[in-house]
């Protein structure tokens, strides 16, 4: 299997975008490892993730070992450092995206469910 390049990334985009529509960022808090930061922006450039905003001290994209498993792809996904998650929250529903937390917790809400209420 080849990794897909910046034409195929485009072609695969639009397909997914022709039948959802929707806008989708992601909000980074404090996530520690270089390694898990990259593979979630291998995943959010799969997806394309409108942007990603980084909270606290989640490493950047720009740091060798966050760079080293995103592959590449972190070129696809703009992102924005903050200070803190309320800065980043703030931002995202400044440009109007619904923001929803996901945590694992003993009163969580599956995901699937979240729209429906």
């Amino acid at each position: 299997m080849k990794q897909l390049d910046g034409t195929g990334m485009k072609r695969l985009h639009r397909s997914w975008r022709a039948v959802t529509g929707g806008r989708l960022a992601l909000v980074l808090d404090g996530l520690g490892t270089p390694a898990n930061v990259g593979a979630i922006i291998r995943t959010a450039a799969a997806y394309r993730i409108d942007h990603l905003w980084l909270a606290g001290p989640t490493p950047s994209p720009e740091m060798a070992g966050v760079a080293k498993v995103a592959l590449g792809t972190e070129r696809y996904v703009p992102w924005t450092p903050t200070p803190t998650a309320v800065a980043a929250v703030e931002a995202a529903r400044g440009d109007g995206y619904l923001v929803v937390g996901v945590e694992l917790a003993d009163d969580a809400v599956p995901l699937h469910q979240v729209f429906r209420e």
